[in-house]
């Protein structure tokens, strides 16, 4: 019999968009099979990878936890430290969302999902609690590819990293990861977030363009103007 032992924690419940019709198409067709197969492995490396680049003298339990299930990523984190006064659990979350989202769009991927905290049990297989419930259910109430907080997460974002930190922020009337966030941009070259912008707003000109549904056209649409909305942000000169 298992033993549960519920600690609170940072829960993020994302998916990536669009891995059905990839799966369906990859069995239609085994010329696809090879894009499902990219995907599954940049899924499977992804949290690990992360996870590998984190300084050695952080303590292992304090390194989020993830479950990686198809084209969903389960993951958790402790919300306090007692070893690292200044750690907020939270916050490790949402950059790891950021980083993930990154990663992700680089290759033309868009991900929805939740974040959320309270009680949770989360072992190498499994993750039971509230907070991971409330993850999962704002994940399929999202309909736009972004990663909304709960109302308590909010709460604990604003009373421990306030208003200036925009690793979140408040867009299109929803509070939510700020996936596009420039410090983790994946290059630190001079000029790198610049290129990574105008990059990820081609992918998304090239999706709005090529979309089969209006399901597909309007999530891209989306994303445009939020990349937009975020050039705008930073005052960036984008070169075309």
């Amino acid at each position: 019999m298992h033993k549960i032992n519920f600690q609170e924690r940072a829960v993020a419940f994302i998916d990536v968009l669009g891995f059905g019709s990839i799966v369906y198409q990859a069995n239609q067709n085994p010329k696809h099979l090879k894009e499902l197969e990219d995907l599954i492995d940049l899924l499977n490396k992804a949290v690990p990878d992360l996870n590998g680049q984190v300084d050695e003298h952080i303590p292992k339990e304090l390194i989020p936890k993830y479950i990686y299930i198809s084209d969903s990523i389960i993951l958790s984190a402790p919300l306090t430290s007692k070893k690292m006064v200044n750690y907020n659990g939270l916050s490790i979350l949402v950059m790891r969302v950021i980083q993930i989202t990154h990663m992700l769009l680089n290759k033309g991927y868009l991900i929805r999902g939740g974040i959320s905290i309270g009680n949770v049990w989360h072992t190498e297989s499994n993750i039971v609690g509230v907070a991971y419930q409330e993850a999962y259910k704002i994940e399929t109430r999202t309909s736009v590819p972004r990663v909304e907080l709960s109302d308590s997460a909010i709460k604990y974002w604003y009373e421990t990293e306030g208003e200036s930190n925009k690793m979140c922020l408040n867009h299109d009337e929803h509070f939510m990861v700020n996936g596009l966030h420039d410090y983790y941009t994946p290059d630190n070259t001079h000029g790198a977030t610049e290129r990574a912008y105008a990059h990820y707003a081609q992918i998304a000109a090239q999706n709005i363009n090529s979309a089969n549904s209006d399901c597909i056209r309007v999530k891209w649409q989306w994303y445009k103007n939020y990349i937009d909305s975020e050039i705008n942000r930073n005052q960036f000169i984008m070169f075309t």
